[in-house]
C-alpha cells in the first residue's frame, strides 16, 4: 500500500511537472505572438512620431506667424483700405525677407503712374503699415499694349528683430 502511495505521488508529481511545462510553452508561444503584434505597433508609432515632429513644424510656423507684428489679415485689411477703386490688387506673395503685391489699374498711363506712385508712398505713412516695414517701394509699371491701363509691383521690406518699429 505505501509503494502504491508513492507510485501516486511520483504520478500526481510527473503530472504536475507535465502541465507545467505545457502551461510555460504556451506562455511562451503567446509572448512571442505578442512581440509579433508588437512590431506592427512599432511601426504604427514610429508613422505616428513622424506625423507628430510635422505637426509640429506646423506649430512651430503658426505660432511665429502669430507672433510677426502685423497679423495677415490686418495687413490685407490695411492694404485694401486706400486703395483706389479703379486698382485691384492681383497677388499677394511672402517670401523670407519681403512680401511682393502685385494688381492692375484701369486709367491712363500718366494718372495710373500718379496713383499708383500716391498709393504707395500712402502705405509708407499709414501708421498701421508704416512702422512693420522699412522699405516699401514700387518695383514694377507695365503698361497694357491693347488698352488704357498697366500693372503694377511693390514689394514690402518687413521690419527686422534688430530695427526698431
Amino acid at each position: 500500500m505505501v509503494a502504491g502511495l508513492f507510485a501516486a505521488g511520483a504520478l500526481l508529481t510527473l503530472a504536475w511537472t507535465s502541465y507545467d511545462l505545457w502551461s510555460a510553452r504556451q506562455g511562451i508561444k503567446d509572448w512571442d505572438a505578442l512581440i509579433g503584434n508588437a512590431s506592427s505597433e512599432l511601426k504604427e508609432v514610429e508613422r505616428l512620431q513622424e506625423e507628430y515632429s510635422l505637426t509640429t513644424d506646423q506649430v512651430d510656423q503658426i505660432h511665429e506667424m502669430m507672433n510677426n507684428p502685423i497679423s495677415l489679415t490686418r495687413l490685407v485689411a490695411e492694404l485694401g483700405r486706400p486703395l483706389p477703386q479703379i486698382v485691384s490688387l492681383d497677388m499677394i506673395e511672402s517670401f523670407e525677407d519681403e512680401i511682393v503685391v502685385r494688381g492692375t489699374l484701369e486709367a491712363s498711363s500718366q494718372q495710373a503712374s500718379r496713383l499708383i506712385g500716391d498709393y504707395v508712398k500712402g502705405l509708407s505713412n499709414n501708421s498701421v503699415i508704416g512702422p512693420h516695414f522699412s522699405e516699401i517701394k514700387l518695383t514694377g509699371l507695365e503698361r497694357f499694349d491693347d488698352e488704357e491701363g498697366l500693372s503694377f509691383e511693390f514689394i514690402m521690406i518687413p521690419n527686422t528683430g534688430d530695427e526698431d518699429a
